[in-house]
């Protein structure tokens, strides 16, 4: 038996060698294209390329590029650099395009697939006669969490739980428990690693299934997906070996196996959402953190409930209770403190709660939090006496009560482990609204109201009405648009006749303002009897928003919708809120251990508060103006060439000052700066200066710039991101 033992240490300590892989930089959902879906391009593109919301994995991961028919266009093979595949394109005729493309992240191993359209326009502009025939895969990142994903991470956690249950109780029991629980518990442990095996050998048939063709050696050894995957089988081995030792030496045992535990989660860290993006390090801390406390609580009280069921009543409750109290309220605090940062870091926007998926299996499980706090509270004041009442049926009804908890903290685990499934909320882009067009102009003696909804690139619905000088309705014999794109007199007008309805209306439909910037819209009403009139119309239809991400390291903000001030407002507050809550227990350690208590409390409180509110204070959303102009493409590359002529030497090319100026105060960070305004303040900067800098008035003197100039402006400096110093 000792030879066998030994042989699984050693295999188990070569296994988690060989599968300590390097760091990880959830799924990879696609963030942003070129060409963009669904877009209209004058010129045939060179490339497509394709940037994610984590790093892909070069051997499983695939661009295609089909006609409208559906059949292959013979293209060079794609290449992966880290979040990005780029494939190059032969010469494309006018015509209409579809990108198949395929990837696996090499975060957490999970493949995705998806395609969207792309139209080449003809030389003058017109529409290519095509039908698109191919049917496409959904392009939608915010997709249901897999099944088989969320077994293997929710059996993942009930091993975790039994397997904890049985070591914390030995741990926090001792010598002091019964032969009857200690085999108990030993026993639990054993069936909490059988439960962590089964759902490992399962996650590596669904990794096996996502790197399909990717021979097995190299997925173990060259991938992070296989180098965790053996990573925590190791451990899983570690495990199973020291849990033959628990009856001899139970304390000694019991902390291995914790540390163990912890590593397993760690694994399951480096392969989560955390793991990716900006702030990586902080992510992870948050999330193990989390994971430990969940899993140290959950299993904590099914440990208690199984020695209530196997023990007997006896005086070696009374010492037990309290340390099972202090040790379950520290792991309470710490995941709700842990849950409520690791929110902040996988949502950056409010209403992504109810509008993504990750938000709204977020709130259930907040919803399901409720009342399992309610039943801990219950069991921490009322149930306890229950266990040191010294009566067989007093603690029947506590294993009950447990029972029920741990039944709530299981369910609770469903949906974090769904949590972990799903895309989270900060890589799913939300395109601004697209505001229809709505106006009226005067034409001869008519009046011509002319709607275009969705007023977007492509295909849009048009309506006329027409009105006299009284006011009333008038009639036609033809209403006709016509559509000329003013920023390239190569472009060909096209023209639209709406049809006329019963009560007076002009409808028509079509792509007919196909690429984004400034459209002349005429509206040509012939009447009998009459003159015809033309109304004059200038149209900026929405094309493709541009969605841009933060970047940063692995040690910067990991809110992306916070600063930092906000972020560590936060931490700081629950740092005090912990210390004021660990003040009674505290005091037992002596006067001065109060003291320090107090003092940090006072301290972590204090600089929350100030960071939080105190620091770089701006004005209320409610009085400024909202931004007209659509972020597409074309709107930021106008801000753009605005920028280069007018900022850059102040600002320099990135947004960051350059050094040497003679300025005071010297120019602000922009890509620090900009994302803690909204579009109306920096409207307002920009168009009234900044008191007591150097920033000008544009809106005002030689040189002002028009309000539409100064939105475009607007929407590409929110396209700044920091940059490596």
């Amino acid at each position: 038996m000792k030879w066998a033992a030994a042989f699984v240490v050693v295999f188990a300590v070569i296994t988690l060698a060989l599968g300590r892989p390097d760091a990880a930089l959830g799924h990879a959902a696609l963030r942003s294209s070129d060409p963009a879906a669904n877009s209209f391009l004058q010129r045939p593109p060179s490339q497509v390329s394709l940037v994610f919301t984590e790093p892909l994995e070069p051997m499983s991961s695939s661009i295609q590029l089909l006609d409208a028919g559906g059949r292959p266009v013979t293209t060079a093979p794609a290449t992966v650099s880290g979040m990005s595949m780029t494939m190059a394109l032969p010469q494309l005729q006018p015509g209409i395009y579809n990108v198949l493309w395929a990837n696996v992240s090499r975060v957490d191993g999970h493949a995705i697939r998806g395609s969207f359209p792309f139209t080449v326009l003809n030389a003058d502009g017109s529409m290519p006669d095509q039908v698109n025939s191919f049917e496409g895969m959904s392009n939608d990142a915010d997709r249901l969490p897999r099944a088989d994903g969320v077994a293997v991470r929710a059996l993942s956690l009930l091993g975790l739980v039994v397997a904890v249950a049985g070591a914390v109780v030995t741990l926090l029991f001792g010598v002091d428990a019964d032969s009857r629980t200690r085999r108990g518990l030993a026993m639990a442990v054993y069936a909490g690693v059988s439960i962590l095996l089964a759902a490992t050998l399962l996650n590596f048939a669904t990794l096996r299934d996502a790197y399909e063709g990717v021979p097995l050696r190299e997925f173990i050894l060259e991938t992070p997906s296989g180098g965790y995957w053996l990573t925590r089988m190791g451990l899983i081995l570690l495990m199973g070996v020291a849990t033959t030792f628990i009856l001899d030496a139970p304390k000694r045992t019991a902390g291995a196996l914790l540390a163990c535990s912890t590593g397993f989660l760690w694994a399951f860290t480096a392969t989560s959402h955390a793991a990716a993006g900006t702030g990586s390090s902080w992510a992870k801390v948050i999330d193990l953190g989390h994971g430990v406390a969940a899993a140290g609580w959950v299993g904590a009280v099914v440990g208690i409930a199984l020695a209530a069921r196997l023990g007997r009543p006896g005086p070696s409750w009374h010492s037990f209770v309290p340390r099972f109290s202090l040790l379950a309220s520290a792991c309470v605090f710490v995941l709700l403190g842990t849950g409520f940062l690791g929110a902040l870091v996988e949502i950056d926007e409010s209403r992504k709660l109810w509008e993504t998926r990750y938000g709204l299996i977020l709130l259930v499980k907040l919803g399901l939090v409720v009342p399992l706090l309610v039943i801990a509270a219950y069991n921490a004041n009322r149930g306890k006496h229950l266990l040191t009442a010294g009566k067989e049926a007093a603690q029947r009804r506590f294993v009950r009560l447990a029972v029920a908890e741990v039944g709530l903290g299981l369910v609770v685990f469903l949906a974090g482990a769904m949590l972990t499934q799903t895309t989270v909320s900060k890589s799913i882009a939300i395109a601004p609204e697209r505001k229809p067009f709505d106006q009226i102009q005067p034409a001869g003696d008519l009046q011509v109201r002319l709607a275009i909804d969705p007023n977007q690139t492509g295909l849009n619905t048009y309506r006329v009405e027409l009105a006299g000088t009284s006011g009333a309705r008038a009639e036609a014999e033809r209403v006709r648009l016509t559509f000329r794109y003013q920023e390239d007199a190569t472009i060909g007008a096209s023209s639209l006749t709406l049809a006329g309805t019963e009560s007076g209306v002009f409808l028509g439909q079509g792509p007919f303002m196909t690429l984004e910037g400034r459209w002349r819209v005429e509206v040509e009403v012939r009447r009998a009897d009459v003159d015809d009139v033309i109304g004059f119309f200038d149209v900026r239809p929405a094309g493709v928003a541009v969605v841009t991400s933060k970047a940063g390291g692995a040690w910067a903000n990991p809110a992306p919708g916070l600063t930092w001030n906000q972020f560590g407002g936060f931490v700081f507050v629950l740092v005090g809120l912990g210390f004021a809550l660990a003040r009674p227990p505290l005091r037992r350690l002596g006067r001065e251990a109060s003291w320090a208590a107090n003092g940090a409390t006072m301290a972590g409180f204090s600089f929350g508060v100030l960071l939080l509110f105190g620091v770089h204070a701006h004005e209320p959303a409610d009085g400024l103006p909202s931004n007209p102009v659509y972020p597409d493409a074309n709107s930021i590359a106008q801000g753009r060439t605005l920028y280069m002529q007018n900022c850059v030497s102040c600002h320099g090319q990135t947004g960051v000052p350059p050094k040497g100026l003679d300025l005071n105060p010297y120019p602000l960070d922009l890509t620090v700066h900009v994302p803690q305004h909204p579009d109306g303040q920096l409207f307002k900067f920009i168009d009234e200066g900044v008191a007591g800098t150097q920033m000008r008035a544009w809106g005002e003197g030689a040189g002002r710039l028009s309000e539409e100039q100064m939105w475009h402006l607007v929407n590409f400096l929110r396209t700044l991101t920091p940059v490596e110093r």
